[in-house]
């Protein structure tokens, strides 16, 4: 890199021993005049910084006139009994330009910015943050007549698949109470599936809205990397990040998926062969133009490896070979397939997720064209021992782990990135024989919440196994579809909680995926299977 000056501006002091710091940290010991030369080559540099700092941020403005913020407040416990709602709020578009969501009321995630309401991402490690834009899939809801009415609760910095870690309160499973809801987008779960709101917007890092659909009986998709923009929310790395529609019908998700999906020109999570917003197939007319052919003739994997955990429920495998034989009574073909490499796909997914997580949660993402979080950055940073004690167990097992190894394995995220191309060409030669993966969607049922006082490890063994068949598909990038199949024994006290299928297709096939969640919902009553 060319030098802009080797003349530090006035103000700005950088000393030998700064340098020496910095030296320090890989032992190296300066030679001759090289620690005077170089900490004015430092102080050259940060004269830059300093000129950065001081610019005015640019950031989309959204439309306060079109689009008013009203009622603005965080709400009462009398009024959020399961901790579901973080802040409530009215918002509506005064001239939006389509009707696919008239009428509809919508929560989305509390990781998802909307200008002027307070944004709490579940953690009391920075507070008082209130964004200044709209993410895109806000302008997009509000286009198309959709009225928002809140932010539901965010798990603990988006790391936790259960619902305990929200400073706010844990988030009760709204068909056992007291159980767990899913995570990370467990509030949007717990609004829709109790009908508080028609329609959610979840995130996904890993099963975030699989998760929550799967305990909490709905419809969570995540969609191909890239389809739905992840611009004005908050990231935890950007190669797992995912946001997407939660709903009580596979038409619902249809029509808000195809609202969020297309380009915005912002996200470089957008890769070639998204579709532009007028490109975005109609998923809900194609579903109904092949309502009448549902299944018959297609070809339906059943993944062996996403059966064969230690760990997998006796109940929730039963009541998932009853929901897969549906489809060969509905005229598909149903077969076991293999592909052995998901038995270490979490292994993969992990040092993606947790090495690129610490950089992106230290401000150090780099190499990458998006709407940065800048004032969300000046909140969080840096790290103090006070902001860690106010993480979670699960934030804090995150944020210590990844840090940790970076250290010990510095090389391993790149090596991570490499195989999630290869896992996912495995998962794509299974695909070139079906037309669909499936899968349970979480291996074992909701569990009872963690009492507060519980170590670490003990709350944090209620998510193990969660995203043994999530998780693979945030590093893939292929669509992932959770849909609910029926009611399951509870490990405990006998309560009956919701049981989930995930189905899994070619990349940008989102259309394949909600043909065979479609068919299956049409031709039965998940709660009464």
């Amino acid at each position: 890199m060319s030098l802009l000056s080797v003349t530090p501006a006035e103000g700005i002091k950088v000393t030998e021993e700064d340098l020496a710091v910095i030296a320090g940290k890989y032992g190296y010991n300066f030679k001759g005049n090289e620690k005077a030369e170089f900490t004015t080559l430092l102080a050259a540099t940060c004269n830059a910084m300093q000129f950065v700092s001081e610019m005015d941020d640019y950031q989309p403005e959204p439309n306060l006139d079109l689009t008013p913020r009203e009622n603005i407040y965080f709400p009462e416990k009398a009024d959020n009994p399961d901790n579901a709602w973080a802040y409530r709020f009215h918002l509506a578009h005064k001239s939006p330009t389509s009707d696919l969501l008239k009428g509809k009321t919508l929560c989305i995630k509390d990781n998802i910015c909307v200008a002027g309401v307070p944004c709490l991402v579940g953690t009391e490690t920075f507070i008082n943050w209130t964004p200044k834009i709209d993410a895109t899939i806000v302008t997009r809801i509000l286009s198309a007549g959709g009225t928002i009415t809140g932010k539901a609760v965010c798990e603990n910095l988006s790391t936790s698949a259960a619902s305990f870690t929200a400073a706010t309160g844990p988030v009760s499973n709204p068909y056992a109470k007291g159980y767990s809801a899913g995570g990370s987008s467990s509030g949007t779960a717990n609004l829709v599936a109790k009908g508080e709101v028609d329609l959610g917007i979840g995130a996904d890092q890993g099963g975030s809205i699989r998760i929550p659909a799967s305990l909490c009986g709905l419809v969570g998709f995540k969609a191909t990397s890239g389809l739905v923009p992840y611009t004005g929310c908050v990231s935890n790395e950007a190669t797992i990040d995912f946001v997407g529609p939660i709903t009580r019908t596979v038409m619902d998700n249809a029509v808000l998926l195809e609202v969020i999906a297309g380009v915005d020109g912002l996200d470089d999570r957008q890769r070639a062969g998204t579709p532009f917003p007028d490109q975005v197939p109609k998923y809900s007319q194609l579903l109904l133009e092949t309502k009448e052919a549902g299944v018959k003739g297609m070809r339906i994997g059943i993944l062996k490896e996403g059966l064969s955990s230690k760990i997998l429920d006796k109940g929730v495998e039963a009541k998932f070979r009853a929901a897969a034989a549906v489809f060969k009574e509905l005229g598909a073909v149903v077969e076991e397939v293999s592909v052995p490499m998901h038995e270490i796909a979490p292994a993969i997914f992990g040092a993606m997720s947790r090495q690129g997580g610490a950089m992106g949660r230290a401000g150090k993402a780099s190499g990458r064209r998006q709407v940065m979080l800048t004032d969300l950055y000046e909140k969080m940073l840096p790290y103090t021992a006070e902001k860690i004690e106010k993480m979670s167990d699960v934030s804090k097992n995150t944020f210590f782990a990844g840090d940790y190894c970076w250290e010990r394995f510095p090389h391993v995220y790149a090596k991570a990135v490499n195989l999630s191309r290869k896992l996912s060409e495995a998962y794509n030669i299974a695909l070139k024989s079906y037309d669909v993966l499936i899968m349970p969607t979480t291996i074992t049922p909701a569990d009872p919440l963690p009492a507060e006082t519980n170590s670490p490890i003990a709350k944090m063994s209620k998510t193990i196994g969660k995203l043994d068949n999530t998780c693979p598909f945030n590093a893939t990038g292929q669509p992932a579809l959770a849909f609910p199949i029926g009611f399951v024994d509870a490990k405990e006290n006998g309560v009956r909680v919701p049981a989930s299928m995930q189905i899994v297709g070619r990349d940008w096939d989102e259309i394949g995926c909600l043909k065979v969640a479609f068919a299956w919902e049409n031709a039965r009553d998940w709660k009464e299977f």
